[in-house]
């Protein structure tokens, strides 16, 4: 293996161009290089900067030979393949195939206006099957940004950089490791809280976040501020030449910042983007007018009180309709009785004994609607209403006068005693004002204790 080389490097390695002399093939080669714990010595090793940055080194190495060992698993034309893996040199290499072309993050700098709904959809279908096919072994991808999808052989999106990839399966307790792009990273990984699991729902908001920057050229707030002031206008609500609106819908559905909010799986993202979601999953952010419709009202079995009631107030109001009162009988007795008499008879009625409700016009009154000439009984039979008086012409009955109460006369057991007490029984502010009051009467006047209240009078008086 020849190392011709560098192609481009980073905080945790170096990718090569090399070349395959036994399948005469060009690779990329990719060194485990973490240059904040190790540097590379005079013979070509790499080294430790401290002794107490042992232990994280061989963390990231373990890691790395995760990376490979995962990424041999997959075959997908969207997932980068790894042909060999070694360890030599104090660290290790991964083999993988050299694809020619540029990031999507080199290609929407280039462009002086946004794409086409159509290119995007052909960005987002490999990648979506791409993360399928994660997903299907419970591994997610947790870096997807614009500098880790690579345009390669015309245009096809190939995923890249494996280092923050994890298989989470259901054993794991502990939050998996932080290594995210602020802007294009859902706030669950920034959560070291186990309420806040990683799952798709978290490649799918990145995806959301890497489409929108494919927009509007620029990336999305960051999680963390939007679960706090969420200031990003969705992108339904803006209007994109060649974008439709389901697309803009399903993308701002994915860009959701609480993870149950998003969606759950790539198969409901795609029914999002073919339309076929249901509307109720969109984040509330995204308002759609809907027409106002009263609720229906379930029919239950308490109704035939509250009719009952009605119709004991209604026949409280209108005497003609009461006979209970006329005959001097108490009010309590003629409502208790209507009441009472609805509720004796509550089997449902067929549809062929209901009849259209007919009203009596009596002037300045209000009329109890009844069945055309027809009643119910207690023994639930239906018997003819009696013709009764002429409503029409009959004048309603006004209420019974109540006499005015005559006031007694002050009994003169109030000048009995001393001006004390007849107010003792005064509160505070009260008991100057029964005193003053009980002094004005000739059987006190000369009593010691209105002393003072005669003086505050004649004072007044002058």
């Amino acid at each position: 293996m020849e190392l011709v080389r560098v192609l481009a490097s980073g905080g945790f390695g170096i990718v090569y161009l090399g070349r395959d002399h036994w399948l005469d093939r060009d690779v990329a080669v990719k060194e485990f290089l973490p240059t904040h714990l190790a540097g590379r010595g005079d013979d070509q090793r790499v080294e430790l900067r401290t002794d107490a940055d042992a232990a994280a080194f061989a963390q990231g190495l373990q890691s790395f030979i995760a990376e490979a060992k995962l990424l041999a698993h997959f075959s997908h034309p969207a997932i980068v393949k790894v042909h060999r893996f070694w360890e030599a040199n104090g660290t290790g290499y991964m083999v993988m195939p050299y694809l020619r072309g540029p990031t999507l993050g080199q290609v929407r700098r280039s462009m002086t206006h946004p794409p086409t709904e159509e290119w995007l959809r052909s960005i987002m279908e490999p990648l979506m099957g791409a993360l399928a096919a994660l997903h299907a072994e419970r591994v997610y991808h947790r870096d997807i940004s614009p500098d880790n999808v690579l345009l390669a052989d015309g245009g096809r999106p190939v995923l890249l950089d494996f280092g923050a990839a994890r298989s989470i399966g259901s054993e794991q307790s502990h939050s998996p490791t932080a290594i995210l792009k602020p802007r294009f990273a859902p706030i669950e990984q920034y959560a070291e809280a186990t309420n806040l699991r990683q799952g798709p729902w978290t490649d799918i908001y990145s995806l959301g976040a890497l489409i929108a920057y494919l927009l509007d050229g620029t990336a999305p707030p960051q999680s963390t501020a939007r679960a706090i002031d969420d200031e990003m206008k969705p992108l339904q609500a803006r209007r994109i030449a060649d974008v439709s609106s389901t697309f803009l819908s399903a993308i701002d559905w994915a860009l959701s910042v609480r993870p149950q909010d998003r969606p759950q799986s790539i198969a409901e993202l795609r029914d999002a983007l073919d339309g076929c979601a249901p509307v109720h999953t969109f984040p509330a952010t995204i308002r759609q007018e809907r027409p106002f419709v009263l609720p229906k009202v379930p029919e239950r079995a308490g109704r035939p009180l509250l009719v009952a009631l009605a119709g004991a107030a209604l026949v409280f109001a209108v005497s003609p309709l009461a006979p209970g009162l006329s005959s001097g009988a108490p009010v309590r007795e003629v409502v208790r009785e209507a009441v009472r008499e609805p509720l004796r008879n509550t089997s449902p009625v067929h549809a062929s004994q209901k009849a259209e409700p007919k009203v009596a016009a009596v002037p300045n009154t209000i009329l109890m609607p009844t069945t055309a000439a027809s009643t119910s009984t207690s023994e639930g039979r239906v018997e003819p209403l009696d013709d009764g008086p002429d409503l029409r012409s009959s004048k309603p009955t006004p209420p019974p006068v109540k006499p005015a109460k005559k006031r007694k006369p002050r009994s003169a057991q109030f000048y009995a005693g001393t001006p004390a007490e007849q107010c003792s029984g005064r509160g505070f502010f009260l008991r100057s004002y029964c005193l003053q009051r009980a002094c004005k009467a000739p059987a006190f006047r000369s009593s010691a204790q209105c002393a003072p209240y005669q003086s505050e009078a004649r004072l007044a008086h002058y």
